[in-house]
């Protein structure tokens, strides 16, 4: 059977991309993941609608009876450069919604900015704060942004982010060059920016999680959902 993949479309899931394309997996699998690419909210919607059976989908989808968490995610420990709210009008982010939350339990004023424009943005000087920096102040826990999600084909969903934490992934030239071109940042930037990233979701990493589900709890947002 052929699952249906999404896969969030910025460079932090580069490393990814690479593992994908060396894994011994069906081709048209490994078209799926390149086909299926979008933002986080779309992605949230389209699991939740059951357009895609599993994939990297934010944190906060956890939230519904559906699914099971896989021990692979989107992890900073501190900055992680991509996640900002910048000092302007408040106003959420449309491609986000774990950060659109994440600015409510730190308390946040300011416009939420995600993704590959953030860190572009970052680069270039401007004034934000690190959503990443004042999570780990205020909890001294990782932040667990996004995660690798399954509806179906649970084994299959384990088995790769099994692989894919434990597997040492070296980005070719070429493809880091091609991304920071068309990104718009240096390719030493994007090293440096993979270097704030990691991808295995262990026991601090879940206590992070779930700290951030009580904390929406206190305001209300969702009921959380257990890991598998």
């Amino acid at each position: 059977m052929m699952y249906k993949f999404g896969k969030i479309d910025y460079l932090n899931l580069l490393p990814f991309d690479v593992f994908i394309k060396k894994s011994p997996l069906p081709s048209q699998f490994k078209a799926m993941v390149a086909y299926r690419k979008s933002y986080p909210a779309k992605l949230n919607s389209d699991f939740l609608f059951g357009r895609i059976d599993m994939g990297f989908v934010s944190s906060i989808v956890a939230f519904r009876d559906r699914g099971l968490i896989q021990k692979a995610g989107i992890v900073a420990k501190g900055e992680v450069w991509s996640v900002l709210a910048l000092p302007k009008q408040s106003k959420k982010d449309y491609q986000s919604a774990t950060s659109n939350a994440l600015v409510e339990v730190l308390n946040l004023n300011g416009e939420v900015l995600i993704g590959d424009r953030a860190l572009v943005y970052k680069l270039n000087g401007g004034e934000y704060e690190d959503l990443g920096e004042k999570w780990w102040e205020k909890t001294h826990l990782p932040c667990v942004f996004g995660i690798f999600y399954a509806n179906k084909g649970r084994a299959l969903a384990k088995k790769l982010s099994q692989n894919f934490v434990k597997t040492p992934i070296k980005i070719p030239y070429y493809l880091l060059q091609e991304r920071s071109k068309k990104v718009g940042v240096l390719r030493k930037d994007v090293l440096k920016y993979l270097k704030r990233i990691h991808y295995r979701i262990g026991k601090k990493e879940e206590q992070g999680l779930l700290c951030f589900y009580r904390e929406l709890l206190f305001l209300g947002i969702r009921k959380p959902k257990r890991f598998g």
